[in-house]
Formats: C-alpha cells, structure tokens, sequence
C-alpha cells in the first residue's frame, strides 16, 4: 500500500517512494559538490601554494567566499564559473566538469542536436569497462580523422561498435 500525501511546493498528492526518491536525489547533489569542492581545493593547494585563497579567488573574478563555499561542497557553482576555476588550475574542462554532472555548451548543443540517439548509446554504454571505453574511443578518433563520414554512416558504424563491445 502506497501512502500519499501532499507535497507543499506543488500541492499535489505524491507517494512516500518519491519523496525518498528526492531524499536520495538531493543527499547524491550534496556529495557531488563536496567531490568537486574537494578536487578544487587540493588542486589550488597544490599548484599555487603561496598564493592566498582571497588572491587566488580575485585571479579568476570571484569572491574568496564564493570559492570557500564552492570548495566546502556548500554550492552548486555554475557551470562558467567551473570552467574559470578549471582554466586556472589547468584542469580538463570537460572531464571536470562531467565529475560536476555539467557540460560544456559545445557537448550540450551536441547532446540536444542528437537528441534521438545519445542518449540510447550512452544507455548502452553502461557496462563498458575502461578497455571498452579506451577501445571505443580510439575507434572514434579515427573515424574523426577520416573526416569523411555522413550522418547515416556515422550512426551504422557506432551500431556496429556497440554490438561488438556487447
């Protein structure tokens, strides 16, 4: 048996499942900002050690509070200022910024033009191990370097990756 009640924001009967669902959500956002709080902070400590968390912070156009908050996990911090914090430090854009769950407009106009068939590989995908992954990825950067492929030859092909990797 299902118990409802309502909840406050939307006023409209909603199960006890979902509001743990929520619960889960937020507790996994919170460890998500504390990782990326985390990999800043040790990154900062580590590639400019004499320079003061206020300087550093001015550096980049933020307040030395915003970076705190931003390191203590506190925020989710936009994406453009990730993306300034990850330019200082020398870090991969994307690769720091897909640990912050975001993208990079590039990957996200990508994402919404392809609408139809990446999110169905990225699905696929799941169970890749990192040989999988290194072995895909080789396999895309010399279809890049061809750069001769058609739409429908691309989506054929990438079909063909994904059954021989299953």
């Amino acid at each position: 048996m299902v118990i409802t009640n309502y909840h406050n924001k939307f006023r409209f009967p909603v199960s006890t499942n979902y509001q743990k669902f929520e619960v889960v959500i937020k507790h996994n956002k919170k460890n998500i900002y504390r990782k990326i709080g985390k990999i800043i902070k040790k990154e900062r400590l580590k590639k400019f050690k004499g320079l003061s968390l206020r300087k550093f912070s001015h550096s980049i156009g933020l307040t030395h509070v915003a970076v705190k908050n931003i390191e203590e996990g506190k925020v989710d911090a936009k994406k453009e200022t990730l993306i300034k914090i990850s330019n200082k430090l020398g870090l991969d854009k994307d690769e720091f910024l897909a640990s912050a769950t975001k993208l990079d407009d590039d990957l996200e106009i990508m994402l919404s033009e392809k609408s139809h068939i990446i999110p169905q590989f990225l699905r696929l995908t799941t169970f890749l191990s990192d040989s999988d992954w290194d072995i895909l990825s080789k396999q895309v950067r010399k279809m890049d370097k061809n750069n001769n492929l058609d739409k429908t030859r691309s989506i054929k092909i990438a079909r063909s990756l994904q059954r021989n990797l299953s």
